[in-house]
């Protein structure tokens, strides 16, 4: 069916106005529109070629064009079946002048150009090559491919269009390892994607191409640019891992994403790293800053006074000279300078006059020869003590009382320096001014708070931090006593409660100051060769407290100040574990922990034993993050590794041990008669135990208490999950694994069995730990590996190898008989008869089991003669025949089992075409030959002639004569199928029945009286020359009387000697 009308538009129509870009946008939009039907498409696709030839060669804007790329895209596979129908080589000629565009614009346009033209370019490639689908739904409706083009097309080139369709998707390729444009990266990705769904004969070149990409082109972008386009990849890798096309490459993809995971998580850590510095560089630039500010804001600025001064001397001015604040210091000096230069003497002193007139009385200097000489005597100021940071700290201690004075003098600032010598005789300086122990400790501890309030705002924190740290630590100490007094200690717990009061308030922008203390509280205990109650333990203590109490998973800071400490004690580590078990602080917590177990070897131990029991908790997340954090290391990190894996083996270990049973404690502790004090015992309330919590206490890598054996299946999931995750990276550890699964309690294994599902799903059937494990399995987990290999094999069937180690280990050992069903198929003759009564004994009476072995013993039996060796998958050679299995059936029946070998027969009898009439000839043919006649032969044969009744004469005229020769009645259960056999048969077995001596015959009607009429009857019309014979016979037929015949059938019988 043709979805096109009968003739294009003609050129030669009538001329119509031209269309507006509007009307052209509106025609190809409708093309890509999903709504739109194909019927409908096609037409619109052929009328849009002038449209999109307009939009394409002389796009009015970047968004028309963007439109005409999508339409051109969902036209073209119609345009080709438009030209494959049709045979319109103008038409055809026009949509190639389209495509030379498309092709201009994706090879030399712009970034933007060229990703609209991606889909475009898909498109011709689908379109330009075979289909090759096994989807009937497709073949009925066929998408427009290189198959609707017949060979001896008049324009149309197969094989050049095919070679297009092949440089273009080489283009295409080529272009996703080389640009560095993340927009067209990952369009080229969703279009190959989708190109591997229509076009499978793609998939190797495709996926490969796919799972060998990196980011290199990509180096100039953002991380973020970057990431979405690693996202693109795998989705779409995903999605074709989970489709047909792509299953066959599920190993090679799986490999890819693993390894993608891991270079999005460097780059991802690398992006943090480098935001992290940036910020803090951003942070010290600006604290420098603020700084300089801080500084400029303090100095003064006399020119602004003077200027006031001079104007006030200086009326003549009106208004004030400009400021000079804002001009360069260089500038300014120099301008002074030239102009003092130009500046007469007696002017200048008429100015400082002025200016000295203009000063406040008390700052008005006064003349030097007006001053009297002062009282005290002269002093050297050479030999003063007293420092100018002294004298300003007078202004907050009390003032001493000083002697009174006689007579006051007037005072002189001019000092007078007189000569020190034996002439003016000796000189004594002033007693140093003292101050208080009260005022001096009133004095540091105001100058400390009032060096905490300023904070940020004060001095330069590289300055006042190690200041106070020192003095706290260092600067209260006694002076020649060695260790500090009581007094000493009491003034420093003082300072370094405000301290700790100051960092507590904003511990995040503190941690710094935090840091410096407590290393040098540390170094100072250190020196003084202080073990005990150190300041150092008691103030880090106090931190934790308040860490573990107020921060969260952002903070940061935390993480580095706990890792810059000297020292941290062990008994301080569990604290970090409450950290972790709380949801705003796991994040921080597990990162710390990590930290320590890495770059702190003295507490790498206790760290290491928190995790270790984190990873039993019972929450899901708790348990998963320890996980996480402990799998990181093995088998990476030598040190820490063996410890893990030890430790996962020995929490395995305590699922061997049977949980305890509910009340047998309260038992043991009410047995007894103590009298009197069991009653009053009743009376006293017993004090509330405090509930354990969720997860092991380990100390040493070994549990030690509170992971009591589980009894629920989140209970066991606790114990192996650390183990199963392990597994994942070395696989070496499923041998531990499955050893101590036969000692595990039977809950245990079962849950065990559903818990490694997912681990199995991981590794795959082709992972070599998986089959290293199958080809030597330990003895007694042949459960937990039949479970394994039916999550393996997923409902397929097994590899050849697979099975080949299965058997190996069937050669040293017995298995489950589950394993037999499993290897039998797959062997030789000799085998199977090994095998084939483990594989019978699987039989329970329930379909399911009845059609596994039926699908056994159609494995093992060898083709019809009038089959080919091409139809089967066994040759004659090595299979049983069908007579060979029916006895090897009944020759085997007590090592099978009767109920067992009863039922193997019933589904030889449903096999029809195999158990034929004349292969069951055979096969009672075979045994009645045989010494010794199996127990259930004679069932096996009522069976047969029940179900073929063409086996009746051959079971009369031959079968039975032979089994009256071996003097059948010697042996009861045979005797008593002979019987039932001969009623089943009759009257087909009258004539072998006659050859019965006469008490056997006897015999026979007594139990089966039904058959004494027919019988009589057939002896009486049959007659005979021998009427003894005959005689007797009618005389066994006759009924017996009495006990006589009771003592008839008993003589019978009873004397009939056992084979």
């Amino acid at each position: 069916m043709s979805y096109y009308s009968s003739s294009a538009p003609s050129a030669h129509q009538a001329a119509s106005p031209a269309p507006s870009v509007s009307a052209d946008l509106s025609l190809v939009s409708s093309l890509s529109e999903p709504s739109t039907q194909p019927a409908l498409k096609a037409n619109a696709a052929v009328q849009a070629v002038e449209p999109l030839a307009r939009l394409l060669l002389n796009p009015p804007d970047l968004a028309a064009l963007k439109v005409a790329l999508a339409g051109f895209a969902s036209a073209y596979p119609f345009l080709f079946r438009y030209a494959c129908q049709s045979g319109d080589q103008n038409q055809w000629n026009r949509v190639i002048s389209l495509k030379m565009a498309v092709l201009q614009l994706w090879r030399s346009g712009s970034v933007g150009g060229k990703v609209g033209a991606v889909k475009a370019i898909q498109r011709i490639v689908q379109t330009q090559s075979t289909a090759q689908t096994a989807d009937p739904r497709l073949a009925r409706n066929p998408e427009p491919n290189l198959s609707l083009c017949r060979p001896n097309h008049p324009f149309l080139k197969i094989a050049a269009l095919e070679d297009e369709s092949n440089k273009l998707l080489e283009e295409c390729i080529t272009t996703l390892f080389t640009s560095n444009s993340a927009d067209l990266v990952s369009a080229i990705v969703s279009s190959l994607a989708t190109l591997l769904k229509n076009r499978p004969q793609y998939a190797k070149l495709v996926i490969t191409s796919l799972t060998n990409w990196s980011p290199a082109a990509l180096a100039g972008q953002s991380a973020r640019q970057i990431k979405s386009v690693e996202k693109v990849l795998r989705l779409a890798l995903m999605h074709l891992m989970r489709s047909t096309h792509g299953s066959a490459y599920q190993s090679q993809i799986t490999d890819f994403l693993n390894q993608q995971a891991t270079r999005m998580a460097q780059a991802a850590a690398e992006a943090q790293r480098r935001k992290d510095e940036e910020a803090s560089k951003k942070r010290q630039l600006l604290a420098s800053q603020i700084d300089e500010q801080q500084v400029k804001r303090r100095r003064l600025n006399p020119s602004v006074d003077a200027v006031r001064l001079f104007s006030a001397a200086n009326p003549a001015f009106e208004r004030p000279p400009p400021s000079i604040a804002d001009l360069p210091l260089e500038t300014v000096v120099s301008s002074l300078i030239a102009t003092l230069q130009n500046v007469s003497d007696p002017a200048l002193a008429t100015a400082i006059e002025a200016v000295r007139l203009q000063l406040p009385a008390s700052e008005a200097m006064t003349p030097r020869e007006g001053t009297p000489k002062p009282e005290a005597p002269a002093v050297d100021p050479l030999k003063l003590d007293l420092g100018a940071d002294e004298l300003d700290l007078k202004a907050e201690v009390p003032p001493e009382p000083a002697p009174e004075e006689t007579e006051e003098e007037p005072i002189d600032h001019n000092v007078a320096f007189e000569p020190v010598g034996v002439a003016g005789g000796d000189l004594e300086l002033s007693a140093p001014f003292e101050i208080t122990t009260e005022a001096r400790n009133t004095m540091i501890l105001s100058s400390l708070k009032r060096v905490c309030a300023a904070g940020a705002g004060g001095a330069s924190s590289a300055l006042w931090v190690p200041l106070v740290s020192r003095l706290i630590t260092r600067g209260l100490e006694g002076s020649d006593e060695g260790e500090p007094t009581e007094e000493a200690a009491r003034r420093g717990e003082a300072l370094r409660e405000v301290l700790f009061s100051f960092i507590k308030g904003d511990l995040q922008t503190r941690t710094e100051l935090a840091r410096i203390w407590l290393n040098e509280e540390w170094f100072a205990a250190r020196r003084r060769r202080q073990m005990e109650n150190r300041p150092y333990d008691r103030w880090l203590r106090l931190f934790l407290e308040h860490i573990s109490a107020a921060s969260s998973n952002k903070d940061k800071e935390l993480l580095q100040f706990l890792m810059d400490l000297p020292e941290i004690p062990v008994d301080e580590i569990h604290r970090l574990e409450t950290m972790a078990l709380n949801a705003d602080q796991m994040q921080l917590g597990f990162s710390t922990l990590r930290e320590l177990v890495i770059l702190r070897p003295s507490v790498r131990p206790s760290a290491l034993d928190v995790l270790l029991g984190l990873s039993t908790h019972e929450d899901k997340r708790v348990r998963n993050a320890a996980i996480m954090t402990l799998k990181k290391w093995v088998p990476d990190v030598a040190e820490l590794s063996d410890t893990i894996v030890a430790f996962a083996v020995s929490v395995i270990e305590r699922l061997e041990v049977a949980p305890a049973k509910e009340g047998s404690e309260d038992l043991k502790e009410s047995g007894g008669d103590h009298g009197g004090e069991a009653d009053m015992a009743m009376d006293a309330t017993p004090p509330p135990t405090e509930p354990k919590p969720p997860f092991a206490l380990v100390k040493d890598a070994r549990v030690v208490d509170r992971l009591d054996p589980p009894t629920t299946l989140s209970g066991v999931t606790q114990h192996v999950e650390l183990l199963l995750a392990l597994c994942v990276k070395e696989p070496r550890l499923l041998k531990p694994l499955f050893e101590h699964y036969p000692r595990m309690q039977p809950y245990a294994q079962g849950s065990l069995e559903e818990l490694i599902v997912p681990l199995m799903r991981a590794l795959g059937i082709k992972h070599p730990g998986v089959l290293e494990l199958l080809g030597d399995f330990p003895a007694g987990s042949d459960k937990l590996v039949l479970r394994c290999i039916d999550i393996l094999a997923d409902k397929s069937k097994l590899p050849s190898n697979i099975i080949a180690l299965i058997k190996e280990v069937a050669a040293k050992r017995d298995l489950d008989s589950r394993f037999y069903a499993i290897i039998v198929p797959e062997c030789g003759k000799a085998e199977i008869v090994r095998y084939l009564p483990r594989v019978i004994s699987l039989l329970d009476g329930t379909p399911q089991k009845k059609a596994a072995i039926r699908s056994i013993f159609l494995s093992v039996i060898a083709p019809p003669a009038h089959f080919s060796s091409i139809n089967s998958l066994r040759t004659r050679s090595d299979s049983l025949t069908p007579v060979e299995l029916m006895t090897y059936l009944h020759k085997h029946d007590k090592e099978i089992g009767i109920k067992n070998t009863i039922e193997a027969i019933s589904i030889c009898f449903s096999m029809a075409d195999g158990f034929r009439p004349e292969v069951l000839a055979a096969f009672m043919q075979q045994i009645v030959d045989e010494p010794t006649l199996p127990n259930l032969f004679l069932r096996t044969v009522i069976q047969a002639v029940t179900t073929y009744k063409s086996l009746q004469p051959f079971v009369s005229t031959t079968l039975l004569s032979r089994l009256i020769t071996k003097k059948i009645w010697t042996v009861g259960p045979l005797w008593e199928g002979f019987i039932r056999l001969a009623k089943a048969i009759a009257p087909n077995s009258f004539a072998a029945l006659l050859q019965l001596p006469k008490e056997q015959l006897a015999e026979l009607v007594q139990k089966q009286p039904t058959m004494r009429e027919p019988l009589r009857d057939y002896v009486v019309k049959k007659g005979g020359a021998n009427n003894a014979r005959m005689a007797a016979v009618l005389e066994a037929l006759d009924e017996p009387s009495g006990a006589a015949a009771e003592d008839g059938v008993a003589s019978s019988t009873g004397g009939t000697p056992a084979p």
